[in-house]
């Protein structure tokens, strides 16, 4: 079992200087849920995490997966000497296992030489992070064996003789999939770990793109075969992990949509009313579930893990997940973490969000709530979900969004509230306006009047009628 725990970043992004601390509580899900204004740095967050798992080149070539090298603060352009707070950018993780106990440190950092960002690893378990000139603190591959053998695998064009114990995966909820022509082959070309950690999929053109119906209508023909031959314990293997996106669909939508594949010619159709619908036509927000759940169980199908006797989906597996709501109805939002995490029962899930369903879906996950202060992001708190907190609490409390209503009303609600507590303390300078915000107030809803009549009715009682009957 291999887990991150801890996260410093330095210069990078919106953060200056910034310790996240991922440890929870025995019992706790291993959940994490970055939240926070617009630009305080949460998809950084994601993609430093990110790339612990990552593949960087050597010989000071320059590291380009999702951009995280221009996160990087440079001055002039450059790393320097000459401006310390620029030339020390980096981002520096710590890895446990499932003892908790530390199995590798790593630094990413700017490269004064070449300008590029490069990644090294501690040969100690020193919490220093004052990189030595003669590079003595810092080795160039982990000193896990379980983290060299995953990052040399991403490379690989086969995995045939490799065996992977752990598999990282990054996403965003603004992949949307497409309509496929469906091709029964084995002899698809297909490494599930390369470009695993990036959030919107590349299509490079590096190597043959591995579809997802080509996947489902394969897992299903083998199945079949199994069948035929007898083999039933063989047949559900191979079904397993499309089983499990049926069911998620299908749990996800109240069994409005289920998937389908046809034969003669193969394909696979999303069912809708008794009308079989392509993927392009699919409502955004299944297409985007679809796209990156059904990009992770097709590539978890396909590792070829240590321990065979455990599901696909039940290995030590860590996600990234940025903005996975989005496209979602909230009926959906509040569905979709409680679903990841069943569907993954062993994985460390870091989730970024602005959604309030997704905030009290579960209980006991870990939050983290980002500040912008003199331009810099830090970490203001962190504390556990609650499933019983209400929106309106999550609203006000963790996300600081507390309009109830819409500006023009809450504006009018805010000045009437200001208003009042003067009238109560004597001061009738502002009475007129009042009177007017009163009668402006009581043509809004009934929710909007429930909240200034019993300010009216206080200030009855103390002598002051503005309710005219």
């Amino acid at each position: 079992m291999l887990r991150i725990r801890k996260l410093t970043l330095k210069n990078i992004g919106p953060f200056t200087n910034e310790e996240l601390d991922f440890s929870i509580k025995p019992g706790h899900p291993d959940i994490h849920i970055i939240v926070g204004p617009n630009g305080t740095g949460k998809t950084t967050i994601l993609h430093s995490l990110a790339s612990t798992f990552d593949y960087f080149e050597t010989d000071h070539k320059e590291h380009v997966s999702n951009n995280l090298h221009k996160r990087f603060k440079k001055s002039n352009g450059k790393f320097s000497e000459d401006d310390k707070a620029m030339a020390d950018s980096y981002s520096h993780v710590i890895l446990t296992d499932k003892h908790e106990k530390v199995i590798d440190k790593l630094i990413n950092y700017g490269c004064k030489k070449c300008g590029n960002i490069h990644q090294n690893f501690e040969k100690t378990i020193s919490n220093s992070l004052v990189m030595s000139k003669n590079g003595n603190n810092y080795q160039n591959v982990p000193q896990s064996k379980l983290l060299l053998n995953y990052k040399n695998s991403i490379r690989s064009k086969d995995l045939t003789n490799k065996r992977i114990s752990f598999a990282a995966f990054g996403y965003s909820g603004y992949r949307l999939i497409e309509s496929e022509h469906v091709e029964i082959s084995d002899n698809q070309s297909f490494n599930p770990l390369y470009l695993a950690l990036e959030f919107v999929k590349k299509k490079d053109g590096t190597e043959k793109e591995f579809k997802l119906s080509n996947w489902i209508a394969s897992r299903y023909s083998k199945a079949a075969l199994a069948e035929v031959a007898g083999n039933k314990s063989l047949a559900e293997k191979y079904r397993h992990s499309v089983t499990k996106l049926v069911q998620l669909i299908n749990d996800l939508t109240n069994n409005t949509y289920n998937i389908i594949i046809e034969t003669n010619p193969w394909k696979v159709v999303i069912s809708f009313c008794n009308n079989n619908l392509e993927f392009d036509v699919l409502p955004d927000g299944l297409r985007s579930i679809l796209s990156w759940i059904g990009d992770l169980l097709m590539r978890l199908d396909a590792i070829p893990w240590e321990d065979e006797g455990k599901l696909v989906n039940e290995q030590n597996i860590i996600i990234f997940l940025d903005e996975v709501e989005v496209h979602l109805h909230p009926t959906w939002q509040y569905k979709i973490l409680k679903m990841i995490y069943s569907l993954l029962p062993n994985s460390q899930i870091f989730i970024t969000t602005h959604s309030p369903f997704i905030i009290n879906s579960l209980d006991n996950a870990k939050l983290y709530l980002l500040e912008l202060k003199d331009c810099s992001s830090r970490l203001s708190r962190s504390l556990l979900t609650e499933n019983s907190w209400s929106i309106s609490y999550v609203l006000d409390e963790i996300l600081n969004a507390k309009l109830q209503f819409g500006f023009e009303v809450s504006d009018k609600i805010n000045r009437f509230n200001f208003i009042d507590s003067q009238i109560v303390e004597g001061n009738f300078e502002n009475e007129t306006e009042f009177k007017d915000l009163i009668s402006e107030l009581s043509n809004e809803s009934d929710e909007v009047w429930s909240i200034i009549l019993p300010r009216l009715l206080r200030l009855k009682k103390g002598g002051v009628n503005y309710l005219n009957g």
